[in-house]
């Protein structure tokens, strides 16, 4: 097992070392204050040293547990029981748990709201997602997970809020249904709608639009079995104003989401796109994907209607979801 003492003056610059130099799989197994410098034990500087490692299932499991049976206060106890109740995995609620346990010794949280943030400030990947005036978006994922009703919603958002132009591409021929659908959509909001059948077409569409916001509409496939053509992750990676949304629901297990990312070239993706939050009593699924993938979260969507049912978090607002906020 490859294991590394990181010290740091916060818990939360010490955990994102630990994600740069172990990566995302790492597990926490120690942590403790520590008195860095001074004089004969005087005039120290209190810091956070944390042992962590990353090795197979196993060491993890026995690992984890070396602090299980410390005493725990009422406040801990607390924010433990909402970490178990989101619905993470067991490596995953492990490292918060010992993050919490972390928090806590700090003495800075009062209520349990206080100490969960800390600790999610701490463990998850929190990153802003940057929107540019002119840019095209090309929304990728599986079948189902609502992807032409969230090109409506960022649509009308870009055009009634930000004054922005906007187009739309479709290259989703497979479902006659979602063609009409957001051809509807692109009569109402009075915007252009072009065709692709292949990728070279989409390509030379997307090379030749002039709108502010140009929106594509990907076929919901199977990326199981199936992988994104060569070509277009050419053109994407060559594109400095295009991007790849990864379309997810929140609905789903978390363990099949981030399966399904892991099917995109990792370099690739600029951000997420979040749906289905109305559907879920557990937000187990947001907390996993935020604690391994370094993507920011572009809008989640909490139900049908469009175009009011989306919204675009930030980082307060995603912390506020997961430790039960409105």
């Amino acid at each position: 097992m490859n294991v590394k003492r990181f010290v740091a003056p916060t818990l939360e610059e010490a955990a994102k070392d630990i994600r740069k130099q172990l990566g995302k799989d790492a597990v926490i197994l120690h942590v403790k204050e520590v008195v860095t410098g001074g004089l004969f034990g005087f005039f120290g500087k209190k810091q956070v040293q944390v042992t962590a490692g990353i090795d197979g299932p196993d060491h993890r499991n026995n690992s984890v547990d070396r602090g299980g049976d410390e005493k725990q206060s009422p406040l801990l106890r607390e924010a433990n029981r909402h970490l178990q109740q989101l619905g993470v995995s067991n490596r995953v609620l492990k490292n918060l748990q010992l993050t919490a346990q972390m928090a806590e010794k700090q003495g800075n949280a009062r209520t349990r709201e206080e100490l969960l943030m800390q600790t999610f400030r701490a463990s998850l990947h929190l990153q802003p997602f940057e929107q540019k005036r002119q840019q095209t978006l090309i929304i990728a994922g599986p079948t189902g997970v609502g992807k032409t009703t969230t090109i409506a919603k960022l649509a009308a958002k870009a055009m009634f809020e930000e004054n922005k132009t906007v187009s739309f591409i479709t290259f989703d021929t497979y479902r006659i249904a979602a063609v009409e659908q957001l051809k509807t959509y692109a009569h109402i909001l009075d915007c252009p709608i072009y065709t692709a059948y292949n990728e070279s077409e989409l390509i030379d569409l997307c090379s030749r639009q002039t709108a502010d916001l140009v929106l594509v509409d990907t076929a919901g496939r199977n990326y199981l079995h199936e992988q994104m053509p060569a070509e277009l992750v050419d053109y994407i990676q060559e594109s400095a104003s295009c991007h790849l949304l990864v379309a997810l629901s929140l609905a789903a297990k978390a363990e099949d989401a981030r399966h399904m990312l892991s099917r995109f070239p990792k370099e690739l993706v600029n951000g997420l796109i979040l749906t289905k939050l109305d559907e879920t009593a557990s937000l187990g699924t947001l907390c996993e994907l935020l604690y391994s993938e370094a993507l920011p979260v572009a809008c989640v969507t909490t139900g049908q209607n469009v175009p009011e049912d989306i919204c675009w978090p930030d980082k307060e607002q995603l912390l506020k979801w997961l430790t039960g906020g409105d």
